[in-house]
């Protein structure tokens, strides 16, 4: 008898939204509509739904609107797979959700998929992290910046930072094999740009982004949301049930304990996104079923849940021997379930 494929859940971060998203779930699915009426009845959270269905992209983009945004979808996404599973009644998915994961912002969708936090509790802390995020990006705050560098080994460019100055400049990505993402000043990136090309980068590209993000430059940030995730993720609202485990960014491996859900996701936003590890890593914990009857376990079968395609692109860029399933719609719901059964 051949194992079932296991399954691991993946969360797209920033980047990912475009005008419209979540729409086609809104109106298709009773459950994947519930989540965005619920977040639109939060306090700071009224204007999510008209800003994914309709924008305007400008105020979309924006960090403080851009996180619980992105979220919302992913969590209603999420809702219309559990939807259709329970409808469809003869796909067993508790037993082969083996790990989930998320790129920055999307951890903490993951952690809502592993039963570890509520939704409720996971859009209250992203709406203050893209507002604390964002006030970090403004104005007295230096200007930041972020460069994706290709085809340089990562010690060269750890001893770029180095010569520039760890408090300016740090590796934000580590997304796949030969690309490695920057963040820091603009005068630190500009800096680190011709430091990289001198020492014979293949290619770098900078990114429209409003910020420095996981860089020296959002301590600010850190600081506040310290304090909140103290105050909100105490032992007695996190849950932690074992499988399936979150794996962090920050370290590549499983999260445990409730102080490691604290911990990383502090941590997370001035440090990189580990995420080339952090994909191996769930490939291994995927993959470890015993072989039964001399038949081993397909490869794991990862499910993007949430807006765009953007994990996929790197997955490929990692190993393009996994397979990704994107769920962003009901048309991805109904691939996803066909592959399931």
């Amino acid at each position: 008898m051949k194992i079932k494929q296991n399954i691991v859940f993946l969360f797209p971060g920033q980047a990912s939204q475009y005008v419209g998203m979540g729409r086609d779930l809104y109106e298709n699915s009773v459950a994947a509509a519930q989540v965005m009426d619920r977040v639109a009845a939060m306090d700071g959270l009224k204007a999510v739904p008209e800003l994914c269905f309709q924008g305007p992209e400008e105020l979309l983009t924006r960090t403080d609107n851009v996180q619980p945004a992105i979220t919302a979808v992913s969590l209603m996404a999420l809702a219309a797979i559990h939807e259709a599973i329970e409808q469809q009644g003869n796909i067993e998915l508790k037993s082969r959700l083996k790990a989930c994961a998320g790129h920055s912002l999307g951890e903490y969708s993951a952690h809502v998929a592993a039963g570890n936090l509520t939704e409720s509790t996971v859009m209250n802390l992203v709406c203050w992290r893209g507002r604390w995020m964002n006030e970090a990006a403004q104005p007295p705050n230096l200007a930041g910046a972020m460069v994706a560098v290709m085809g340089l080994e990562i010690g060269v460019l750890r001893k770029i930072i180095s010569d520039i100055g760890h408090s300016k400049i740090a590796i934000a990505n580590l997304n796949s094999p030969g690309q490695i993402i920057l963040s820091g000043t603009v005068a630190a990136i500009a800096e680190a740009v011709i430091r990289s090309v001198e020492r014979g980068a293949k290619k770098t590209v900078m990114l429209n982004v409003s910020g420095a993000w996981h860089s020296p430059l959002m301590r600010s940030a850190e600081v506040r949301m310290k304090e909140l995730i103290d105050e909100e993720l105490t032992a007695d609202n996190v849950s932690m049930n074992g499988a399936p485990y979150v794996v962090a960014n920050v370290t590549a491996t499983e999260v445990r304990h409730h102080k490691e859900v604290k911990r990383t996701l502090i941590r997370q936003i001035s440090s990189l996104v580990n995420w080339e590890y952090s994909v191996r890593k769930l490939c291994d914990i995927a993959s470890g079923q015993a072989v039964i009857e001399g038949e081993a376990a397909d490869p794991p079968l990862f499910v993007e849940i949430g807006p765009g395609k953007v994990l996929r692109g790197l997955m490929r860029s990692i190993d393009r021997s996994l397979e990704v399933v994107n769920v962003e719609d009901m048309a991805g719901v109904e691939k996803l379930m066909g592959r399931l059964e």
